[in-house]
């Protein structure tokens, strides 16, 4: 261990620590319990689960989706049948199939910590001991600084990571670090519909990032006004649309994760499980895979948690019964599964990350309304100027099919808007011109409350974020012309998929 001034600010970093290594370095003590003991994995307990490696011999998941994890911690079903084909979730069946597997990153867990002011150690109902973190991804241009430390000294805290042992001293070294204050209070939410001129755009705007931002729920609608709200509990769906980095031009579209879970006791909900889809065969700066991950690892793990980077805002449905977060999770599941096996393929304007979130809810028979292309006569008139601006025939045709795309399977802050705007209608009754599925009418009979939650950016070395662009239009309006004039995040380049792997899933 050595503190890292330029790095982590006044925090220890664990230099050269490899997380699949560590479950055979761990310092025996009680300071922190299992990263599978007590904890769920969204809808589904993680006793069903064990630890494991991507590495792993005699795991239930396909060698194709092993392969991303081969020096990563994940979670995958104990004594289960793999998942095989690519069929969709059958909806008659009552159990919650099991995902492939879960990218946890860490194999323990401390909960209700508190960080000394200088950083140095961690506090925590078994007793104190020495902290340190996991290092920054050679790819990360920023890092933990003394305004983190600042930040997170003032506030209980859920960790994952290890303890270790520094010349024979255990030391807890933290890969993902959660603000357990960051819950979303039962009885103390706002009850406050939309007013008259008011969006989710303006709701998402409101918020421009910086240290002004704060965490905060509001309740836009509930089937029981006035009465005890009995949330806890009960199963939720959410979609969690992450804002526009301040340092990287290529990141102001934004991104769009669905979670499904448990509202906990005190509206915990760092265990809900998010499906979070990236271009599985390029690496990012990130260092993020694409995996069904844990809500606490998805915002706030130190390298790839999307907190670190820019601010983010959650929908939340409150659910009575949990048949259509069960429905949404498997569904996403078998898509996941489709795409580490090479069925489903990445496609930036086709068949991005938002439209493998859309498109299976649009299956389930959720019929979220279209918005049709940016502009077809754009996209024409865009296709010679972007070629001759970035040089490449192949990036004018990007242009152009980008721009003749549905807007609602291409830019994340569409998606999210337009899935808000048809849940409350499908809830409030509101004058929908579509005869309803079977499973609008059960979102509708099922929901308890739609509530819009505000994630502001944590403190860092990194330039504050702010809302993602809502179209292309404005997203050209951010950014320089020419893409050799942008800042972008380092490029790690690609992760090319073995050969033999090629229809392995079969």
């Amino acid at each position: 261990m050595k503190n890292a001034p330029g790095e982590a600010g006044p925090l220890r970093t664990a230099e050269g620590l490899r997380w699949s290594e560590v479950p055979d370095k761990l310092y025996a003590g009680p300071f922190s319990k299992g990263a599978l003991t007590g904890e769920r994995f969204g809808l589904l307990p993680s006793s069903s689960f064990r630890l494991a490696t991507g590495r792993c011999a005699d795991c239930p998941v396909p060698e194709a989706a092993l392969w991303y994890f081969r020096d990563e911690l994940i979670a995958v079903p104990d004594g289960l049948r793999p998942i095989t084909g690519t069929a969709l979730f059958e909806p008659e069946r009552s159990e919650t199939p099991h995902p492939p597997l879960v990218w946890i990153g860490a194999p323990e867990i401390v909960e209700h910590a508190t960080l000394s002011e200088d950083g140095q150690f961690l506090r925590a109902p078994a007793g104190e001991i020495a902290f340190a973190v996991t290092p920054a991804i050679p790819t990360n241009r920023a890092y933990l600084d003394r305004s983190t430390v600042a930040f997170l000294s003032k506030r209980p805290l859920r960790m994952r990571g290890a303890t270790l042992s520094d010349r024979g001293a255990p030391v807890f070294v933290a890969r993902t670090i959660w603000p357990e204050d960051t819950r979303i209070d039962i009885d103390g939410a706002r009850f406050e519909p939309l007013k008259e001129r008011e969006t989710l755009t303006t709701l998402i705007r409101a918020q421009t990032g910086g240290v002004t931002g704060i965490y905060a729920a509001r309740v836009l609608w509930e089937r029981h006004p006035g009465q005890p709200r009995r949330w806890a509990s009960r199963p939720v769906l959410a979609f969690v649309l992450d804002g526009a980095q301040g340092d990287d031009d290529g990141a102001h579209g934004g991104h769009l994760a669905p979670a499904t879970g448990i509202l906990g006791p005190q509206g915990e909900w760092s265990d809900w499980l998010a499906a979070n889809f990236y271009p599985i065969d390029d690496k990012n700066a990130k260092g993020i895979l694409s995996a069904m991950v844990p809500m606490d690892n998805y915002l706030a793990d130190l390298n790839s948690g999307q907190a670190w980077y820019r601010p983010n805002y959650m929908l939340v449905a409150v659910m009575r019964d949990s048949r259509i977060p069960r429905r949404v999770q498997a569904t996403l599941q078998q898509v996941l599964h489709g795409y580490y096996c090479h069925v489903i393929g990445y496609d930036r304007a086709a068949n991005n990350s938002t439209a493998l979130v859309i498109d299976p809810l649009r299956w389930l028979g959720w019929n979220i309304p279209e918005s049709g292309p940016t502009s077809y006569l754009a996209a024409v008139a865009a296709f010679p100027v972007a070629a001759l601006v970035q040089m490449s025939l192949s990036g004018g045709r990007d242009v152009f099919r980008m721009l003749a795309a549905e807007k609602t399977r291409l830019v994340p802050r569409e998606a999210f808007e337009a899935i808000g705007r048809d849940l409350l209608d499908l809830v409030e009754g509101s004058a929908l011109t579509r005869e309803l599925t079977p499973f609008e009418r059960m979102l509708a009979a099922d929901t308890e409350a739609v509530l819009f939650v505000r994630i502001p950016q944590i403190p860092s070395s990194r330039r504050f974020g702010t809302y993602p662009a809502g179209s292309l239009t404005e997203l050209a309006g951010r950014v320089p012309w020419s893409r050799n004039e942008w800042e972008t995040a380092p490029d790690p380049g690609e992760q090319p998929f073995p050969e033999r792997l090629v229809g392995s899933c079969r």
